[in-house]
């Protein structure tokens, strides 16, 4: 008979995602996950398989998060504007009890080069972002909140680009008047 699970999947796997999150895939140990999830070794590889096999479920755990997130902080009685600051914002200020940075990015400048499994998942989560910009371009063009001859695939790129590199740049401890000034002049292009 087969023992039944006292933990909660998903509030397990969040544990996992902060610490990756915070050490890198690399500098996590298995018994650091094991300390941290707060479940025995065998109960991680029964549940969520190997550390890679974990850490692609933390990424798509993270990215449903990130994807839900822009979707909650943003409303349609903001501007076009008003909504990419907004979206730039929760990435350069993050609430106090979460960690500095993305995982995604940590991913690609960790991984991406030598684990093909993890690049695709990185890929997919930019492309991902992309397509979100593309649409909210989208809304702007018909609007009219931006100029009717925006390549708006182009300009998701840009801004896709520019959060990346505020992702980056925002676990270096810039100070928030150099953020705010970084978001300024990228969204300059609205």
């Amino acid at each position: 008979m087969a023992r039944t699970k006292e933990f909660d999947y998903d509030e397990v796997l969040e544990k996992a995602t902060e610490l990756f999150l915070e050490k890198g895939y690399d500098n996590t140990s298995f018994q650091d996950l094991v300390d941290h999830m707060g479940i025995h070794r065998r109960s991680i590889y029964d549940t969520y398989g190997d550390k890679k096999q974990l850490y692609i479920k933390a990424l798509k755990k993270y990215a449903k998060f990130v994807n839900r997130n822009y979707l909650t902080i943003i409303n349609e009685t903001m501007n076009t504007h008003q909504k990419f600051e907004t979206i730039f914002n929760y990435s350069a200020f993050p609430m106090e009890d979460c960690p500095k940075g993305c995982l995604f990015v940590n991913s690609a400048i960790e991984l991406a080069l030598r684990d093909n499994e993890i690049s695709n998942q990185v890929q997919l989560f930019f492309d991902d972002t992309k397509k979100f910009f593309v649409d909210l371009l989208k809304i702007a063009k018909e609007k009219e909140e931006i100029a009717q001859n925006t390549n708006v695939y182009e300009l998701s790129s840009y801004l896709n680009n520019a959060l990346i590199g505020i992702r980056v740049l925002v676990k270096c401890s810039p100070s928030d008047a150099e953020l705010t000034n970084v978001i300024k002049t990228t969204l300059s292009v609205l």
